[in-house]
């Protein structure tokens, strides 16, 4: 028998294993899927922001200045500079509309599209 008759044999073996293997793994996963209880997610309320908020300043209180030694100073107050820089929730406004659309709630349309996966024709 030629070595390359002899791989292909091999592979078509190793691709007909696998294939069986995935399949049954497969299978099983999403037994599982149907067996388990649909989790329920936490949303957080917006009502927390204040909390937030203090819980970044003291965090920022706590922590000392930073202290950069480089060696040079244009590189040592740039990244000084850069630290110090405000976070992007405190740079853009609340009614701002990108600000809106990334903290909008989405879990209508997450459940809307779980009750779309689990119906069946």
């Amino acid at each position: 028998m030629k070595l390359s008759a002899f791989e292909k044999i091999i592979r078509k073996v190793v691709r007909e294993e696998i294939d069986y293997a995935l399949k049954r793994e497969i299978a099983l996963l999403k037994e599982e899927l149907t067996v388990q209880p649909t989790q329920q997610r936490v949303v957080e309320a917006a009502d927390n922001t204040q909390e937030i908020k203090d819980f970044r300043a003291k965090l920022k209180s706590q922590m000392p200045p930073p202290n950069f030694n480089t060696g040079n100073n244009t590189l040592n107050s740039l990244l000084s500079e850069t630290a110090m820089a405000p976070t992007p929730e405190e740079t853009f406004a609340t009614n701002d509309p990108v600000n809106q659309f990334i903290n909008k709630d989405y879990g209508p349309i997450m459940s809307a599209i779980e009750k779309k996966k689990e119906f069946r024709p």
